[in-house]
């Protein structure tokens, strides 16, 4: 069987793309049959869909623009949420292999680029656990490949427009996505008869109809500075000593170990496919490896750059992956540079890199059966349902809204009761307490450790702010089991169910 697989590829290469788009199909599946509870980004994207926004706190709106549509035509689920992220990841792959294509002639080539696309943790690892704004940035980098390839190669209006677009998209679809254009233009600076495409009066339009996308949402960053940024410079400072040698030190440190484990497994891939051509392979050089080789330099110098101005302790990987993911075409490009002999590349590599990918999205598809055994209980362990379930089943009556303070059981909410709307205090939409209350009693909800007795410090200040005493509530404590759980493990919310508001305040 294995044999008849290796010579069909021989033939055959271009069965890869089939493969991969079965791969991405087979993990929507997976994610379906996995759990009906969602993870930290998939619960966000759920929430914030409620609201057509210009920003959403620290993220940009595209992908949660791409998320509402997605919602609109397929409805909530958990299928449309995993739709909607493999279908990105399948056109990054698409496109990737396009971009390839552009500038490398031997087309096996090309393939093993896109296939090493997969090997890459951002693409399958880290998206398939839980990642949106990233993937959709991933697939905007692939996209900007194609693109700038096309320009530098055969420059028209059309093709400086459509650049223009694709860099005005990927601002608004992740920050950190600005830096590859920059990049790409820096790498293209030391190549004479290339650097003349930064200098045509078309760079104009192009930057003119990036701005023109970008410009919405810079005007509502600068409006909501503090929502905007205040939870990535968070982040990047976790850990921070407060010493600013020291942080610089260790944010230069975490920088480097990211790239390490971004790239390790992509390098180990090439190296036992073409273990007999690495030496040619690290000799050759061409102009387009000399261009990508530069855009991965500049944008972890960018990205060190930027650390060390915001005082960064820690760089994590995904923040890195729109910049990795030029390692694969940057290894091809040095293989066709090298003239190697591509005939079982194709048929060497697919097997083993489809079939890792195939099996951690099966790990992931069991685990959550397994993960009780051990004692392990994550995300979609909890039982948002259930709790909801058995709530409304004791009330006699469904909300006509929730509050939570807690942004995982909005987003899971709102995923098992899509008409009632989800509330969280905090979020950059105020919560209309006063207008939903009209609408009928209300359901005010958050998870709980144990021996914890009160509500939760947002939800007390939003009572207080329209007026209603916490103190005067009856919170309730209920505990319901984890999915699959063993020996009783449960886990605890309080709940407090608020009435409507009386006639004379109507």
């Amino acid at each position: 069987m294995s044999n008849r697989i290796h010579n069909l590829l021989i033939r055959r290469p271009h069965i890869v793309v089939w493969l991969i788009l079965g791969y991405f199909v087979l993990s929507v599946l997976l994610r379906v049959i996995r759990s009906d509870s969602l993870q930290n980004d998939e619960a966000e994207q759920v929430f914030q869909a409620q609201f057509l926004l210009l920003g959403y706190g620290r993220q940009p709106p595209f992908y949660n623009w791409l998320q509402i549509g997605t919602f609109e035509l397929f409805g909530i689920s958990v299928a449309t949420i995993s739709l909607l992220k493999n279908t990105l990841l399948f056109l990054c792959c698409l496109f990737y292999w396009l971009a390839a294509r552009m500038v490398i002639d031997d087309r096996r080539l090309s393939l093993v680029a896109m296939l090493g696309v997969l090997a890459v943790p951002s693409v399958t690892v880290l998206a398939q656990r839980d990642l949106t704004h990233a993937v959709a940035t991933l697939c905007l980098v692939s996209l900007f490949l194609c693109l700038f390839f096309r320009t530098l190669k055969s420059p028209s209006v059309p093709s400086y427009l459509l650049l223009g677009v694709v860099i005005g998209i990927g601002v608004i679809t992740k920050y950190n996505f600005v830096i590859i254009p920059v990049a790409a233009a820096l790498a293209v600076l030391p190549e004479p008869d290339l650097r003349k495409r930064l200098f045509d009066w078309r760079i104009l339009p192009c930057a003119a109809v990036a701005a023109a996308i970008a410009l919405p949402n810079f005007l509502w960053v600068l409006s909501h500075l503090d929502a905007a940024t205040s939870g990535t410079v968070d982040a990047m400072r976790v850990g921070s000593s407060g010493d600013a040698a020291k942080d610089t030190i260790r944010g230069l440190t975490s920088i480097l170990i990211s790239t390490i484990e971004g790239t390790v497994a992509v390098l180990i891939l090439f190296a036992a496919v073409f273990f007999r051509s690495i030496g040619a392979a690290m000799r050759a050089e061409s102009r387009w490896t000399r261009i990508t080789g530069r855009m991965i330099i500049a944008c972890v110098v960018i990205v060190a750059l930027i650390g060390i101005g915001f005082g960064a302790s820690s760089i994590r990987e995904k923040w890195l992956s729109p910049f990795l993911l030029l390692l694969p075409l940057y290894l091809t490009l040095k293989l066709a540079a090298a003239g190697v002999d591509s005939r079982q590349s194709v048929a060497r590599m697919a097997p083993p890199v489809i079939g890792i990918v195939t099996a951690f999205i099966v790990y992931l598809a069991i685990s959550i059966i397994l993960g009780p055994f051990i004692g392990q209980y994550g995300k979609e362990h909890v039982p948002y349902r259930a709790l909801l379930d058995q709530l409304i089943d004791a009330r006699g009556e469904r909300p006509a809204y929730i509050v939570s303070s807690d942004q995982m059981l909005a987003g899971n909410a709102r995923l098992n009761l899509p008409s009632v709307p989800a509330l969280l205090p905090g979020f950059v939409q105020p919560v209309p307490l006063d207008t939903v209350r009209k609408q009928g009693p209300g359901l005010l909800v958050w998870p709980a450790n144990a021996g914890e007795t009160a509500m939760p410090d947002l939800l007390t200040t939003l009572l207080r702010d329209d007026n209603i005493p916490p103190e005067t509530l009856a919170v309730q404590w209920i505990s319901v089991p984890y999915k699959f759980a063993r020996n009783g493990q449960s886990m605890r919310f309080g709940y407090v169910w608020l009435e409507a508001a009386p006639q004379a305040q109507r």
